[in-house]
């Protein structure tokens, strides 16, 4: 059923251009004038400048996140999406993982037995997302020890969420670390965005509860805007026929989450700042053995503030500093009571740690001519870890019980309190040789205390060769620098970290071609090509037999092809989609990376009836799954599931009601597992729903 339906969606991209050209009219503004120096941060307030942007733009069509100042998605030098307010209102999006599955080349699936999200770029794909940088208002909020976000900003509220940019493909060149294959930057909503109080209050499946508030204001030149996000939910509790002990039983997706956001301007100065506390349950457990005790508790703070000035017509200054912690306290029963004889209440135990970031950034375009800008960067961050710590009621060295849960932190700690200090300097230049061809080269370098320095160059060439269809070519490299739980694990039977691993290293070839049928049709060809080197990854230790050691042994390569399409009929109806071969392979021996579909895709329609009524229905596809080399159980089946969100608004004052439907047909599916972990894959939720009211003053 999936690949018939992949073939329906890439015929309805390739057909649709056909209907649409022969009766309808072409309305394209110049983008020459697009090209806009900001007198506010770019992620925190919309200049006015930006805001008469709009009058010739859709919100959907602008992008930021590419070269750090507004662009049109068909001008910006990167294959990019923007999806707005309005649409994942539309779709009813729970949390940022819905947002995403919208997003060509993205999947998003459990990646590992504790419920950690594992969000893969173009088949690339790892447990904590650390090849993903992830930012909120252009503030990264990747953590240190695991490398990836999604631990904490998996389920991020939208409510507050005014835009989603996302670029896949390497970012290096303006952001360093972590964007590897794709950059997502969530913008939230200004005091303009809110311009009041909105209040909102929802249930549904799996006792969920959620209650949100925003509030915004413009005080004479002193903007101020407030979120203030509550979720609870006892989560799905998925069937699972047989856990790593042979027993079935449920999982425990249950959580908690309160997550509470600030902005404050004046003038040229800012202030952000965020405040998460959640806590989950750990889904099949560390182990793969269930349970109804563990959890895991995480903190994170987040806080920036900035100056941002332009001087004439010619030169804009940004000037930000930063302040990030996060602390993670899980505690995990490892295997449950009256199995081993000798832990008669079960094995338990658990790493606490903190993280600390500090960190300062400046930048500047600067208008060298009417067909040239420069940016020139700079940035000095510190990033540690402290207060580790490891919970265990038996000995980490020996395996031998103890009394009880205990510190034994003292000689078996599992990790290394250490610093790291960057420096970069980036260099971007935009040139205009003709008010159809324009190409943006970019330099970063980025120097570590504790592995040395990297250097990441690109180069993106558009060219408007019609009033219809550009041209894009693009080129650049990214790293990843190594995660300190890749770095300095330790006194663990199984697996060590190595402090003498390099960065993983990617180098990307796009070519993209764009085409608007009118100014109700557009379609998007995209074809990639990566070659990914210094992989880190487990790796047998001669020295150690049975242990497992990081090491930078192979890597990937990935090619395929992207398709994508947006046709609006009037004001009241569209149908969007999208469709991605990606084949993913082992740089050395050739064979096909585990965990990942050949191909993938969404289609969807909105309808507006009335100004009352606003039906959205999605299908989200997936090709099987292979597994791993070795691995003997049958690939993970395709699925094809149905969203479906109904919004009834206007009809008393401000008042809106949302319902939706997720799974609409209740498909079993599940998500891979990797060998040797869970013998039946990670399940998923099937038919389930939500219904809010929202209400604004």
């Amino acid at each position: 059923m999936a690949k018939t339906l992949y073939l329906l969606l890439f015929a309805t991209i390739l057909w649709l251009p056909k209907i649409v050209f022969a009766n309808t009219i072409l309305h394209v503004a110049s983008n020459s004038d697009s090209e806009l120096a900001l007198p506010q941060n770019v992620y925190v307030q919309i200049s006015a400048e930006r805001e008469e942007l709009l009058l010739f733009f859709e919100e959907e069509d602008l992008i930021i996140t590419a070269t750090k100042r507004p662009q049109t998605l068909e001008q910006a030098p990167a294959i990019a999406t923007v999806i707005t307010a309005e649409q994942i209102r539309n779709i009813g999006a729970r949390d940022i993982k819905d947002i995403l599955r919208l997003v060509p080349g993205i999947g998003v699936y459990v990646g590992a037995s504790y419920g950690a999200y594992s969000i893969e770029s173009r088949g690339i794909k790892s447990i904590n997302s650390e090849k993903i940088l992830f930012m909120i208002d252009g503030h990264s909020v990747n953590g240190l020890l695991p490398g990836g976000a999604t631990w904490v900003v998996d389920d991020l509220a939208v409510e507050n969420i005014k835009r989603v940019e996302v670029i896949r493909g390497p970012g290096s060149a303006l952001y360093g670390a972590n964007a590897f294959v794709a950059v997502i930057n969530v913008i939230t909503k200004s005091a303009k965005d809110v311009n009041g109080l909105e209040v909102s209050a929802g249930g549904g499946s799996f006792g969920t509860q959620h209650y949100n508030m925003l509030f915004g204001k413009d005080y004479s030149g002193l903007e101020i805007a407030g979120a203030f996000d509550y979720l609870e939910s006892d989560g799905p509790d998925s069937y699972v026929k047989e856990d790593g002990l042979g027993r079935s039983g449920y999982t425990r997706e249950w959580k908690n989450k309160s997550d509470a956001a600030l902005k404050v301007s004046y003038g040229g100065f800012y202030f952000s700042g965020r405040y998460i506390n959640r806590e989950d349950g750990d889904y099949v457990g560390i182990l793969n053995n269930l349970n109804d005790k563990s959890r895991i508790k995480t903190e994170q703070y987040l806080g920036e503030i900035g100056f941002n000035h332009t001087f004439g017509e010619t030169l804009d200054v940004y000037v930000k500093a930063y302040y990030d912690q996060f602390h993670r306290m899980p505690y995990f029963l490892m295997v449950p009571a009256g199995v081993i004889p000798a832990f008669p209440n079960g094995m338990q135990g658990g790493p606490d740690w903190k993280e600390k970031t500090t960190g300062a950034e400046a930048h500047t375009n600067y208008k060298l001519a009417n067909n040239n800008t420069l940016t020139i960067g700079v940035m000095s961050e510190t990033r540690k870890t402290f207060d580790l710590m490891a919970f265990a009621n038996f000995n980490p060295l020996t395996g031998a019980p103890l009394d009880s849960l205990q510190n034994v932190s003292d000689g078996a700690n599992f990790n290394e309190e250490k610093s790291r200090h960057i420096f970069a300097m980036y260099l971007q230049d935009i040139w205009k040789f003709t008010s159809s061809l324009e190409a943006t080269f970019g330099v970063r370098y980025d120097e570590y205390s504790d592995f040395g320095n990297t250097v990441n160059p690109r180069l993106g060439v558009v060219w408007n060769f019609s009033e219809k269809g550009n041209l894009k070519l693009l080129y650049g490299t990214a790293f990843r620098a190594p995660g300190f739980e890749e770095l300095y694990n330790k006194n663990n039977p199984f697996s060590a970290g190595n402090p003498n691993l390099n960065p993983e290293e990617v180098e990307t070839y796009e070519a993209s071609l764009g085409y608007s049928f009118s100014e109700h049709a557009r379609v998007m060809v995209t074809y990639f090509k990566s070659i990914y080197t210094e992989k880190i990854q487990l790796a047998a230790d001669p020295a150690i037999p049975g242990l497992l050691r990081f090491e930078n042994t192979g890597g990937a390569e990935v090619d395929g092809v992207e398709a994508e399409f947006k046709f609006n009929f009037n004001a009241w109806a569209s149908i969007y989609g999208n469709y991605t071969y990606q084949n993913p392979r082992d740089k050395d021996t050739g064979g096909r990376l585990p965990d990942t579909p050949d191909h993938k895709g969404n289609v969807g329609t909105n309808v507006a009836l009335l100004n009352h009524l606003n039906v959205n229905m999605n299908v989200f596809m997936t090709d099987d799954m292979p597994r791993a080399k070795g691995d003997e159980r049958e690939p993970v089946p395709g699925y094809a599931l149905v969203d479906l969100t109904v919004i009834l608004k206007n009809f008393y004052k401000t008042f809106e009601v949302r319902a939706s439907a997720y799974n609409l047909f209740d498909k079993d599916y599940a998500d891979p597992s990797a060998a040797g972990t869970l013998p039946g894959d990670y399940p998923r939720a099937g038919l389930n729903y939500m219904l809010e009211v929202r209400y604004k003053i």
